[in-house]
């Protein structure tokens, strides 16, 4: 009776682990170059400021939020940056630090990213993941 106890909990140990979600193995961690947004960090900027709607931000924040969150908000987003360049797999890591709102502009502006310069190994892109800021100061 041990025995089929034991193998029970060893199955359902073993589904659990399944149920998990899998790792992406195609991450690169250790790369000889990041990724970096084309034409480099100024334009990231001239990016993000082109297609951030503060003025909608600022409409759709009521005076909860403001006291919850501030008036400065910074949006740190992690995602993948894929071997030709795509961004995907975008997150915010610290969603409970900024406005419901200003999460999805965050959110909204990182997808429309244009192709970033992958990171390379061994003089090859790779997939990697990164961390990047979305700062707004939601000053009417």
């Amino acid at each position: 009776m041990r025995s089929w106890g034991l193998l029970l909990f060893l199955s359902l140990f073993i589904q659990g682990l399944q149920a998990q979600s899998p790792v992406d193995s195609l991450i690169v961690t250790s790369v000889d170059t990041y990724p970096q947004f084309r034409s480099g960090t100024g334009s990231w900027n001239k990016f993000v400021q082109a297609n951030l709607d503060v003025r909608k931000l600022i409409n759709s924040i009521d005076s909860t939020s403001y006291v919850d969150y501030g008036l400065r908000q910074t949006a740190i987003l992690e995602f993948t940056v894929c071997e030709d360049g795509e961004v995907c797999d975008v997150d915010i890591t610290n969603k409970s630090k900024i406005s419901p709102e200003f999460a999805e502009e965050a959110l909204r502006v990182m997808r429309k990213s244009p192709k970033w310069v992958p990171a390379t190994k061994a003089g090859k892109g790779v997939r990697t993941r990164i961390k990047q800021s979305i700062t707004a100061l939601l000053d009417q």
